[in-house]
């Protein structure tokens, strides 16, 4: 299928599914416009990353659709290119463990058209962990261009749209990988008593029940041989840094994270969740607010916790010590953060 003309705006049909134009509701108490939801999902102050939709450069920017394929088909940002999630997870063994598969990230990016000094707008239904593992394997590869997260979600566009797909032509990706941006497991086994004191921050992202290991929680995951979480983590769930589909206040993340848990902006943190994706949320919340080195752990507590049995003692596992950083944030559409439909 192909995208439909120009005349197709995500204003022009919400108008139209109210009955009436746009400019109707002016002077009208109560009515919120779409340009009304466009301009409260500019960021004010020296936040990277996430930006509005008025803050972008529309004629220069080349769009990302990260959510599921359903979604974009029935309407997404005109020109906007999906973006293949599962690819952008792949990984590789290495020596010291899990790494990000560099090869098979720039192929995902060069299969839909894109080259890495063009400037990208990634948005999804919320910024989400999808939107920021996207984000993360930009730069991770080194990415040339302008990176950006779109606040609000695909909900504050009211742009040209279009709708089913369309194929891009491919392009050769040549990546520069940014090999500071992840840690492995053998990095960590050999800091491991010295997170959050005097060495790097670590935060795990997890829900407070997988990271305590509560016994018969639903936030445990079969596959782990063990539960509980790294020596040293706080824990600090990434759900916390949205507040419906937009970021929350920076002002409150910067709380969050620098007072109540303590990191600091000028020293090494690692992040690490259950995987690679959802933990890509607070390393681009982090970066954002101005963090100096912010790092993935790529194989995550899934790694971690199925070692072999005579290996455990370089990878201990802990239950007994515990920080747990309470958010209130909530993922817009009543996620609560599951990769498969987190906006």
């Amino acid at each position: 299928m192909t995208e439909e003309g120009p005349d197709l705006t995500r204003r022009s049909l919400l108008a139209a599914a109210a009955g009436a134009g746009v400019a109707g509701t002016a002077g009208c108490s109560g009515v919120t416009t779409p340009s009304d939801v466009a301009a409260a999902a500019s960021i004010e102050g020296n936040v990277g990353y996430v930006r509005g939709p008025a803050q972008i450069d529309l004629q220069e920017s080349t769009f990302v659709d990260a959510r599921p394929m359903a979604q974009y088909r029935a309407e997404h940002v005109y020109g906007a290119r999906h973006a293949p999630i599962g690819a952008l997870e792949t990984q590789q063994t290495s020596g010291d463990g899990v790494v990000p598969d560099t090869e098979g990230l720039a192929s995902a990016l060069g299969s839909i058209g894109i080259a890495p000094d063009d400037d990208v707008v990634v948005y999804g239904s919320s910024v989400g962990s999808r939107v920021s593992r996207v984000v993360f394997a930009l730069e991770y590869l080194g990415h040339e261009g302008e990176i950006a997260a779109l606040n609000g979600g695909y909900d504050a566009w009211s742009g040209r749209v279009g709708v089913g797909s369309r194929s891009h032509a491919s392009v050769d990706y040549d990546p520069a990988p940014r090999h500071d941006c992840v840690v492995s497991r053998e990095w960590l086994a050999d800091r491991v008593g010295r997170f959050n004191g005097d060495g790097p921050g670590l935060v795990d992202v997890r829900p407070p029940e997988a990271y305590l290991g509560a016994r018969r929680a639903d936030a445990l995951v079969a596959s782990n041989a063990r539960h509980g979480h790294l020596p040293g983590a706080i824990n600090v769930r990434w759900t916390g840094n949205v507040d419906g589909r937009a970021i929350a206040a920076p002002a409150t993340l910067a709380e969050l994270y620098f007072s109540r848990a303590g990191l600091r902006q000028s020293g090494t943190v690692v992040v690490y969740g259950q995987g690679n994706v959802d933990p890509t949320n607070t390393w681009l919340v982090l970066r954002a607010l101005g963090a100096d080195d912010v790092r993935l752990y790529e194989g995550g507590f899934g790694e971690w916790a199925t070692v072999d049995a005579d290996r455990r003692g370089r990878f201990p596992v802990e239950t007994k010590t515990s920080t747990v950083i309470e958010t209130s944030g909530s993922i817009g559409g009543g996620d609560d953060g599951g990769f498969s439909c987190t906006g």
